[in-house]
């Protein structure tokens, strides 16, 4: 498997987007690190889970390595997704990379910055109650009217809040865009 990425990494170069996100191998074989993932939505229920960085436009996967079990190499000052993603795009700190996750797992405020310092910007959902997140715009959430949206501003990293639905409120962090632009126009 290392040589397999080995390989992708010498013989291609990755665009400027980037995808961060985790894939589950289905199998039921018996072992410590097989998982079973409860997801209404995925067909497979048991299997090894695997986390990937993968090119944006044409899918070739950059780097992966499957999840077996706790990471000694991984210090308790940072989360495991910030820990997956800072090992995800080692390899492609040299220039200016943007990396988009859909998985609010992995996104934070911290690891925003974190990508800053290597070049590489980041955007994605991030869970409204991550501890992080500003006080107020925590309280924020819960006063917004439907179909109103909130901007924060902070260490080059901005985060938008947006109610679509009365109990349902999406939260965006980027670090790649300075201007957010809101069309009023419906569909």
């Amino acid at each position: 498997m290392n040589r397999f990425i080995g390989n992708n990494q010498n013989n291609y170069k990755p665009d400027m987007n980037l995808t961060v996100d985790e894939q589950l191998f289905p199998t039921k074989v018996r072992c410590k690190f097989t998982h079973y993932i409860v997801y209404i939505s995925k067909p497979d229920k048991f299997g090894i889970r695997f986390l990937l960085a993968s090119d944006a436009d044409n899918k070739y996967i950059i780097k992966n390595f499957p999840y077996l079990g706790k990471e000694e190499s991984r210090s308790l000052s940072i989360s495991f997704g910030e820990f997956v993603v800072l090992k995800i795009v080692e390899p492609l700190t040299r220039c200016w990379r943007h990396v988009t996750t859909e998985d609010n797992f992995f996104i934070s405020a911290s690891l925003a910055t974190k990508l800053l310092a290597k070049r590489i910007t980041l955007l994605g959902t991030i869970r409204g109650n991550r501890r992080e997140l500003l006080k107020l715009a925590k309280s924020a959430k819960d006063k917004m009217e439907r179909f109103s949206t909130v901007l924060y501003k902070s260490n080059n990293c901005t985060l938008t809040m947006y109610k679509s639905k009365p109990s349902k409120n999406v939260t965006i962090l980027t670090s790649n865009h300075k201007i957010v632009e809101i069309d009023n126009d419906r569909k």
